[in-house]
């Protein structure tokens, strides 16, 4: 009977995301993701912009025809900005489509997350019921689901991040394990690059014998191979990805900003159940040596990205501490468990008070799901789609089309020659136009609302409105 509550449960979980998943190459992120894909099962490195015939890609600034997503290398070439981890699942996705690759990997990440968290806390002797509330936690977290609906690495990252950690905790026992370890973390640093930091609880697991490491190193060599000669090929250098020099965005200014930033959207993400992970150090079991990696995990994770810029931009932003959350969780349910047996004796409600705790912190997290709006991305994200399908019915195939917010989606789903109207200088714009205009195209820009009025500021001349699809509205400039 329970089996079956479950697994009810578990594929209509799996319906209710199936149906919120966006495949569309969309912003900077997902076009981004979706266009280095493509290029990667092509065997590509570099993608050619498009470029006004008889001129030069870099003439008129160098990212005026780079469209988001992608950053200039070599003359007349462009590399994607976005680490290669997640576009790879992606091709391993493709392979039941194209267009069903996001929602085969989100699914299968989303599902094999929540069986490894489960695996992880009966691991360190949780109940199974305990283990599975945790489960419903990460599943019903408003962030989780964010990054889940969507071709974003986040959710990757967390994966990845928490099977290295698991793989960690057994390595000491079976030097399988151990190479285990080395290729998760190999992979999770390939989906993101500040992963590296996952040596620190690796190293709190496996101590620093050179014996416990050798499978370790030989698990992760492979993806440590492709991610430098990736790197060389597209960037010039084996350290070097397409973010640039990311460690200007990080500095201690920002530190209590972020800090306080994420104290405040932690227990709306997690609900306010998880106050209870401060008390894990003052369990029994929350001194446990299982529990010394997650620990440094999550300190060395938070840390790191509390000097981070953008972590204190807005809540979504607290996706780059996402792979914390399940180390958050399992320390509020150590709690959790150290009340139930110390009180099962005395106290017979004891389960009846946990399950309702739980209940009531999912309770909360449905709640702030419709609070934050996180189940209309796909409709949002199907404006890019639908954008791009508009342009390809009802503009000339030769248009010149001024973008940025667009420009990824456009790339992806249209062959028109794209201008970044944020990315050229002023004193471009006249010679630009006239060029254009020397080979008689039609000059068109497709803008959100924010961008609107700058664009057609830069640009100049005078607009006409054509048509409104979704967030993006088309115009076209007069001669």
């Amino acid at each position: 009977m329970l089996i079956g509550v479950l697994a009810i449960g578990l594929i209509g979980y799996a319906i209710f995301l199936a149906c919120h998943i966006s495949g569309y190459a969309g912003g900077s992120d997902s076009s981004g993701y979706i266009n280095s894909a493509r290029l990667l099962a092509q065997g590509n490195v570099f993608a050619a912009p498009r470029v006004l015939p008889g001129h030069s890609a870099g003439e008129f600034g160098d990212f005026s025809v780079v469209p988001l997503g992608f950053t200039p290398r070599k003359p007349g070439l462009m590399a994607p900005t976005y680490p290669t981890g997640y576009p790879l699942q992606l091709i391993a996705g493709a392979a039941f489509g194209w267009a069903n690759a996001v929602l085969v990997v989100n699914l299968i990440t989303v599902l094999s997350s929540g069986f490894l968290l489960f695996a992880y806390c009966r691991k360190l002797g949780l109940p199974s019921g305990l283990a599975g509330g945790g489960v419903v936690l990460l599943w019903a977290c408003p962030l989780y689901i964010f990054s889940a609906v969507q071709p974003m690495s986040d959710l990757s990252a967390l994966f990845w991040t928490l099977a290295a950690l698991y793989c960690a905790h057994e390595a000491r026992d079976n030097w399988k394990w151990g190479v285990l370890c080395g290729a998760s973390v190999g992979f999770a640093v390939l989906v993101r690059p500040t992963n590296l930091v996952l040596v620190v609880p690796v190293m709190a697991a496996l101590g620093f014998s050179p014996r416990s490491w050798l499978p370790v190193a030989s698990g992760g060599l492979p993806a440590a191979v492709f991610f430098c000669f990736y790197n060389w090929r597209a960037y010039g250098s084996p350290l070097v990805t397409g973010y640039g020099n990311v460690w200007g965005a990080f500095d201690p200014q920002y530190f209590v900003h972020n800090l306080a930033h994420f104290c405040r959207w932690i227990p709306v993400l997690l609900s306010p159940l998880i106050a209870l992970a401060a008390l894990a150090p003052f369990v029994a079991a929350g001194r446990q040596r299982g529990f010394a990696l997650l620990v440094a995990w999550a300190f060395t994770l938070i840390g790191l990205y509390a000097f981070y810029y953008h972590s204190g931009e807005t809540w979504w932003y607290l996706r780059f501490i996402l792979p914390a959350f399940p180390v958050l969780i399992i320390a509020a349910l150590t709690v959790l468990d150290a009340f139930w047996r110390a009180n099962r004796s005395r106290l017979k409600p004891t389960p009846l008070i946990v399950a309702m705790l739980l209940l009531l912190a999912v309770g909360w997290q449905l709640k702030q799901l419709r609070g934050l709006d996180v189940l209309h991305t796909k409709e949002s994200e199907r404006t890019y789609r639908d954008a791009a399908v508009w342009a390809e019915e009802n503009l000339p195939a030769d248009s010149a089309v001024f973008c940025m917010q667009v420009s990824g989606a456009l790339f992806s789903y249209t062959d028109f020659l794209l201008f970044r109207w944020d990315q050229i200088a002023p004193e471009k714009y006249g010679p630009l136009i006239n060029a254009i205009h020397g080979q008689h195209r039609p000059i068109y820009a497709v803008l959100f609302p924010f961008e609107t009025i700058s664009a057609h500021e830069r640009i100049g001349g005078q607009w006409t409105k054509l048509a409104t699809v979704g967030q993006a509205t088309f115009w076209q400039r007069q001669p």
